[in-house]
């Protein structure tokens, strides 16, 4: 990755000398970030002009700089998100606090999270001019900057990637090689883009053509949602009919994926990558401590077996990385269906499922998320890596290994016990069920109907059923409260990175702070990107403008002009009776010359009583009605 020195400590050191120091490179790769920040600041001129433009000829410039629109973008979906996956080696450092090393100054325990923040703001700093590139309208000086820049930065990381020996033996420099490459495809992207973006630019100034620099207000796929909300029921149940692929992933045309999932999923995948390559380093290392301890400290006569165990120890890790992932793998992607299934449920107006919290909760759950998102999957792996070891522990050691050792007999006599003891209570719960069908509900009322009315026939035999069936409830709860404790252990373990769902019960999902931070993320999107409310939106937009040029091609003439200035004095003059009337007190602030009333304390009074008599009349007369 970035560093050497602080991924592996000295034995790092000893085995690979570089002449690039990435903690230097760092620290100094602020001042180009800065000034190309500054550079595209001045160019982005503010919409609205400020006190220091009266102090100094700034024309409005240096306005703020948007690296990423997280509210409701559509464009460039794929250029930002390799922008964010070229930062994702170094978000994985940040992960496992090793980006706070390139700090040389030491902090007392107390001001860590201090250096945590300060590494963070460092990092966004860093690689800000890559979204400021893609984000600024002067596409052409901004192509350049990126491109420079981005190459800088790949050119640093591929030389401090491949100054190392290649016959060291520590086997870091592997996973150090595999580990950066998602990060350079990114960046090799990135430069790709910035280059496309600079030879469209060129071409558009020779043949003087015009490109539209902002994105537009109403994105094509919601306009056509909204036609589709327009057309009869029947048609839209005709265009539902699913084909058997069309049932496992249905692509639906008139809906995209913003860019905020884009980059999420991104960034997963990128960062999942990083951590099984690292969980591959880092557990023969600590399989080969826990030997060298077990060594020391078991007798000599228990070798064999202990060698044994920690080769069923090393096995089942390594086999349990398998379905970790392909959990991991399946959820990125399912979490896209997720959130589009949910969004689709919100523009129908379904918010049962949602909390309520206060909007600046909101607004900052949404600014988490993304980041949220990673960390909660990185944990999700790393407990799955570990239930799924600890099962194959449990298969190993209860089924395999006395199979092996000629206890076969004994494991399915075992087996057949407990499988015996489910079975019953099983079959205990079906005999409820059946009695209540068939004995102790009546009739139904209607044919039709689709179930029994809950109302209890043969209430002697019911009490005395109860009465019995009292006892056993007690062993029988005992069982099933036991594997509710372990099925709610193993679903929270297994959906610790599903944060589309709350792990907490109805009524408590705001202690829930991932699915607080999914919900703030949701109901953000839903404000701000509702295909419905836009397209009302635009139309306001375009009624606007018509009106607009109406009246621009009305006042076309001296004579058009005066009628168009009589219609708006006689209207003012209208507003200014009517205001007066209801505030008689401005009467007295007005200038003599063009008031409408007469001047003075008296003529003052009288206005003002009888405009409190009029009032007064006006009440009587609702309250008769």
């Amino acid at each position: 990755m970035f560093t050497t020195k602080n991924v592996t400590g000295d034995q790092r050191m000893e085995s690979c000398v570089t002449s690039i120091q990435m903690n230097l490179f760092v620290h100094f790769a602020l001042i180009p970030a800065v000034l190309i920040t500054l550079f595209l600041s001045y160019l982005q001129r503010r919409t609205r002009p400020h006190i220091i433009d009266d102090k100094l000829p700034l024309e409005q410039r240096f306005g703020i700089t948007v690296p990423v629109n997280f509210l409701s973008s559509y464009s460039n979906r794929w250029s930002y998100s390799a922008a964010w996956g070229a930062t994702a080696s170094t978000m994985f450092l940040l992960f496992f606090d090793e980006y706070s090393n390139y700090f040389d100054f030491s902090a007392p325990p107390w001001a860590r999270a201090f250096v945590y923040l300060l590494s963070a703001l460092e990092v966004g700093m860093d690689y800000y001019p890559f979204f400021a590139c893609l984000a600024t309208t002067h596409k052409l000086i901004g192509s350049v900057l990126g491109f420079l820049y981005a190459l800088s930065w790949f050119c640093v990381q591929v030389v401090d990637l491949f100054q190392c020996p290649k016959n060291s033996p520590d086997s870091w420099m592997t996973y150090n090689k595999l580990m950066p490459l998602p990060s350079l495809i990114c960046s090799l992207f990135l430069m790709g883009r910035f280059i496309h973006i600079f030879v469209k630019r060129m071409v558009a100034c020779r043949r003087a053509e015009h490109i539209e620099e902002e994105e537009p207000f109403l994105v094509h796929h919601q306009f056509n949602h909204v036609k589709l909300l327009l057309r009869r029921k029947c048609d839209r149940d005709d265009m539902k009919k699913l084909s058997i692929l069309q049932r496992i992933y249905n692509w639906d045309p008139n809906f995209k994926f913003p860019l905020r999932m884009i980059i999420t999923v991104v960034l997963c995948l990128i960062c999942l990558y990083n951590f099984i390559l690292a969980d591959f380093y880092l557990s023969p290392k600590a399989m080969k401590k826990l030997h060298s301890w077990i060594l020391r400290t078991v007798n000599l006569s228990h070798v064999n077996s202990t060698n044994r165990i920690l080769f069923i120890l090393k096995d089942t890790w390594f086999y349990s990385t398998f379905p970790a992932v392909l959990y991991c793998v399946i959820y990125i992607f399912h979490l896209l269906a997720c959130y589009r299934k949910q969004m689709r449920a919100l523009w129908e107006g379904k918010m049962k499922f949602i909390p309520l919290k206060r909007t600046p909760a909101i607004v900052a759950a949404s600014i988490r998320y993304t980041g949220n998102q990673v960390a909660y999957l990185m944990w999700g792996y790393l407990v799955l890596h570990i239930l799924h070891f600890l099962f194959g522990l449990l298969i190993t050691f209860w089924l395999v290994l006395p199979i092996k050792e000629g206890r076969g007999m004994q494991v399915l006599q075992g087996f057949g016990y407990t499988l015996l003891g489910i079975v019953l209570l099983l079959l205990v719960i079906v005999v409820q069920v059946v009695a209540a069908q068939f004995f102790f509900l009546q009739d139904k009322i209607s044919p039709s109907d689709r179930n029994k009315p809950l109302a209890i026939n043969n209430r002697r035999a019911f009490h005395n059923f109860s009465y019995f069936f009292m006892f056993y409830s007690v062993i029988l709860g005992f069982g099933i409260c036991l594997l509710r404790l372990i099925l709610s252990l193993l679903l929270g373990s297994w959906f610790l990175a599903k944060i589309d769902r709350s792990l907490f019960p109805r009524g408590y999902e705001r202690i829930d702070v991932g699915y607080c931070t999914w919900i703030g993320m949701l109901r953000m999107d839903l404000h701000h990107t509702h295909p419905v409310v836009l397209v009302f939106c635009h139309l306001l937009i375009q009624e606007r403008d018509v009106k607009r040029q109406q009246k621009a091609s009305e006042v076309t003439t001296p004579t058009d002009f005066l009628q168009v200035g009589k219609k708006q004095r006689c209207s003012a003059k209208w507003q200014l009776m009517y205001t007066l009337l209801n505030n008689p007190q401005l009467i007295m602030d007005r200038k003599q010359s063009n008031s409408l009333f007469p001047v003075g304390q008296e003529a003052l009074e009288c206005q003002i009583l009888s405009t409190v008599h009029v009032r007064n009349r006006k009440q009587c007369v609702q309250n008769k009605e």
